[in-house]
C-alpha cells in the first residue's frame, strides 16, 4: 500500500467496533495473493472447480455486486 497512511489512527477508527468478519475482510483485501486469486476466479461459473479451490484455500465467499 504505497502512499497509504497506515500510521494515521483516524483512518482506522471505523474498526474499533468491527465484528470479526469485518476484521477478516480488512485482512483479506490487503493480501495480494488473495486479490490475485479472486480476480482470476471472478469470471468463472460458481460450479467451476477453481471456485471450490479458492473457497477451500481462503474460506469466505463474497458475492459479486450486481
Amino acid at each position: 500500500m504505497l502512499g497509504a497512511h497506515w500510521h494515521d489512527q483516524a483512518r482506522y477508527d471505523y474498526l474499533r467496533n468491527a465484528i470479526p468478519a469485518e476484521l477478516g475482510w480488512e485482512y483479506l483485501r490487503r493480501n495480494r495473493r488473495y486479490r490475485d486469486e479472486q480476480r482470476a476466479c471472478a469470471d468463472l461459473s460458481p460450479d467451476d472447480p477453481a471456485q471450490a479451490e479458492f473457497a477451500r484455500r481462503w474460506g469466505p465467499r463474497f458475492r459479486r455486486r450486481s
